[in-house]
């Protein structure tokens, strides 16, 4: 009688501990995988920010390329301009015998 209660005993230990077992290792992988969410949306967030500063960063870049583009633009304009009035000048120059 004695040797049923002990197997009976172990058997219950053995089932109640496999049991605990389990239910822990879920919750503990359920607590890890929230951990690993919450940590991959952090990354995501900061990958985010960088990407809109690095953005940011170009847009300005390009506008002061533009802005030198214009400036060069009417460096050439001006240039073109005062070469249509030298070579009046010179057919000046040319008529009057200077």
């Amino acid at each position: 009688m004695m040797i049923d209660g002990t197997i009976l005993s172990t058997a219950i230990l053995s089932i109640s501990t496999g049991v605990g077992g389990y239910l822990s290792g879920r919750v503990t992988g359920r607590g890890a995988a929230s951990q690993i969410a919450t940590d991959t949306v952090d990354m995501l967030q900061t990958q985010v920010e960088l990407l809109k500063g690095d953005k940011e960063h170009r847009d300005l870049e390009i506008l002061d390329l533009t802005q030198r583009v214009a400036v060069l633009e009417g460096l050439v304009t001006q240039r073109a301009e005062v070469q249509e009035v030298k070579v009046v000048v010179d057919k000046i120059a040319v008529k009057v015998g200077a």
